[in-house]
């Protein structure tokens, strides 16, 4: 007797058998094939992109629904497939993470299984190769303080990357640096041809190396290589300066708060900080407080330049004039009293000076050192008036300053109902949105969020980062506060923000329809999630904003003030912001944000901060951009977190705005 197909299936018999007429999957490409070879591009920056492809799915005839699975013969779970299942026509996303492999060729299959059992199920082989892993990978060279990316003779630098060193840190002893250390050794070869130079170690792990390039290397292009128990990683390329100067920060990130001393407070043992206090250390006692205008200050460092007797432990004194040292804090030059390798510590530098007697008092001050025509990295100095102990900022809580010292993280929630309108082309669209996030801060990108160079009621945010990286986020992670939050106020009966789940953390937002925000109070709900508690919190939306000579600015010189003037009802504040966009080898972004009263409806921002702006068209990969909003006083509210204590700041604000694209001359 013959069994129907079907009945065999049931049973848990699987038969080869054609597929229904007219029906069948087909996949372009039928095959995949991989290869990697570390490290990910960029260090991953955060986010490692390992190999992935899309398959296109069709149908011989009728729309097909699957499932899809994947399998592999070794190697683990390196492969998978998304979405999980589908209907033709479509595409699938075939994806590998072969971080936890080995050298070697890998096999795998996506399996696709149609819910109709009389059409065949396909396979897609997949074929993965690794190399390269075991030897050494540079990902990053830079100044072992600083970080910035060109080198200098008589520097400590590091190197990032993997398989560089043991699995546990080892140190060598100052001054006398060899050129192997516990099995790891570094070369510096002209790019152009040439003998290699040995560095000097300082210390090595798998991850991470440290070393001292001598100070008989010459500026110039260089292939540096790695090389950990004779295997030799590939050669990676640095430039090298003749100086090259790089600040210590209190946390050794190269950004953030200075690892500076005050000469003339408990003679030189003193650390800058916002608060007061004391850390006993090295057998002595520090104090810990704000610079103040006038104090001495120095400012620790690596990269000042060549120094042959430094190389040895030794100085060879003030190199101030030599190397054309500058310190430039709060847009202000300062020439120090001395500049100069400091002893028995080979690499070591240190930039003595006076903080100017009429320095603005500020939390946040910047700074950073000029030498040989180089700029340092960006630090923070905290400024107080004299006597003060600890610092004082009018827009920020001192137990936020005195989190900063200790190395806690900040966490802020931040919400806002917007009603923007833009102009592009000579057409303008209004959007009215609800957006929001709960975000956890360390330190130091907090600090980077409320600092730079302030001029009156602004301030200047200039950074550069890579090609490719569409931003360099100011905050460490985003906080989960719910699924979604209701907002509910006149002309908004029922609304929620809803959850949109990213590699950085949740983030809320809706898009509303027009008319949906008028003049009135809304309430926003944070129900509560796995790590923000719940809240309520309520905002006043603006009768009105009008940016009265909005039309008339089209082109701004940076030659001289920019103003901007208003009118309107019920709203206390105004926002505005500026900034430019500037491509070539990277991304150059400058904003200049000011807060100011609604009264007297009209603000200037100084050509000083316009200065900072780079010149752009209207439009293309490089532009400027200006916006202003008229907005509430932000409510503020706070929430418990699952990991302990509350949210240091909670705001939730409404406005109405304007935006558009403008030139930079």
């Amino acid at each position: 007797m013959r069994i129907p197909a079907i009945a065999l299936i049931a049973a848990g018999i699987v038969i080869a058998q054609a597929p229904a007429v007219g029906q069948g999957l087909i996949a372009n490409p039928p095959s995949l094939s991989f290869s990697y070879q570390p490290p990910a591009p960029l260090s991953c920056l955060g986010i490692c992109h390992f190999p992935s492809a899309l398959v296109n799915m069709t149908s011989t005839g009728a729309a097909v629904t699957f499932t899809t699975s994947v399998s592999t013969t070794s190697g683990g779970n390196w492969l998978s497939v998304s979405p999980s299942n589908a209907t033709t026509p479509t595409s699938l996303t075939v994806s590998t993470d072969p971080s936890n492999l080995g050298n070697g060729t890998f096999q795998g299959t996506v399996l696709l299984a149609p819910a109709n059992p009389l059409i065949l199920p396909l396979a897609i082989p997949v074929t993965l190769t690794v190399s390269g892993v075991g030897n050494p990978q540079i990902t990053f060279a830079g100044n072992a303080l600083g970080y910035q990316t060109k080198l200098a003779p008589d520097e400590v630098f590091v190197l990032k990357g993997g398989h560089m060193g043991p699995d546990i840190l080892v140190q060598d002893v100052a001054p006398n640096y060899h050129t192997t250390l516990a099995g790891t050794s570094i070369t510096f070869t002209p790019s152009g041809g040439g003998s290699a130079i040995d560095a000097k170690m300082v210390y090595t792990l798998g991850s991470q190396v440290a070393a001292f390039l001598p100070s008989s290397v010459l500026p110039g292009n260089y292939d540096v290589r790695v090389t950990y128990n004779g295997l030799t990683s590939a050669p990676f390329g640095v430039t090298v300066v003749a100086r090259s100067y790089g600040i210590a920060t209190a946390d050794s990130s190269g950004v953030g708060l200075a690892q500076a001393t005050i000469g003339n407070i408990n003679n030189n043992f003193s650390l800058t900080r916002f608060t007061a206090g004391s850390v006993p250390f090295g057998g002595f006692t520090w104090t810990l407080t704000p610079a103040h205008p006038g104090d001495t200050l120095v400012f620790w460092g690596t990269g000042g330049g060549a120094d042959p007797l430094n190389d040895t432990g030794g100085s060879s004194g003030d190199q101030t004039v030599a190397g054309n040292f500058k310190v430039i804090i709060q847009g202000r030059q300062i020439t120090p009293f001395f500049a100069g390798a400091s002893a028995n510590y080979p690499g070591l530098w240190q930039i003595n000076f006076t903080l100017p007697g009429d320095l603005a008092l500020d939390c946040f001050a910047t700074a950073q050192v000029s030498a040989g025509g180089e700029l340092s990295n960006t630090v923070n100095v905290p400024i107080a008036a004299a006597g003060q102990t600890s610092c004082v900022d009018p827009n920020m809580l001192a137990s936020i300053l005195s989190k900063l010292d200790s190395g806690a993280n900040i966490t802020v929630g931040a919400f806002t109902l917007a009603k923007i309108t833009t102009t592009a082309g000579g057409v303008d669209t209004t959007q009215e949105t609800g957006s929001g996030s709960v975000l956890s801060y360390i330190p130091s990108k907090w600090m980077i969020l409320n600092s730079g160079p302030a001029f009156g009621a602004c301030r200047v945010f200039d950074r550069t980062f890579p090609l490719g990286i569409s931003t360099l986020l100011t905050f460490d992670t985003s906080l989960d506060a719910g699924d979604s939050l209701p907002v509910t106020g006149p002309g908004l009966a029922v609304g929620a923000m809803a959850k949109v789940n990213t590699d950085f953390g949740p983030f809320y937002s809706t898009s509303l329809s027009a008319g949906s925000l008028i003049s009135g109070t809304y309430a926003l709900h944070g129900p509560g999630g796995t790590q923000v508690g719940g809240f309520d919190t309520f905002t006043l939306f603006p009768t009105s904003f009008i940016a009265t000579n909005w039309n008339s600015i089209t082109l701004i010189d940076r030659t001289q003030p920019l103003t901007f003037t208003w009118s309107g009802s019920s709203f206390d504040q105004v926002s505005i912001a500026v900034s430019t966009t500037a491509v070539t080898n990277a991304q150059h972004l400058v904003t200049i944000n000011c807060t100011v009263p609604a009264v007297p409806g009209t603000y200037s921002i100084p050509a000083a901060a316009l200065a900072y702006l780079s010149p752009v068209a209207a439009t293309g990969s490089s532009f400027g951009r200006i916006s202003m909003q008229g907005i509430s006083v932000p409510r503020t509210f706070t929430a418990n977190l699952s990991s302990g204590g509350q949210t240091d700041i909670g705001t939730f604000q409404a406005g109405i705005g304007v935006s558009k694209n403008v030139a930079v001359q």
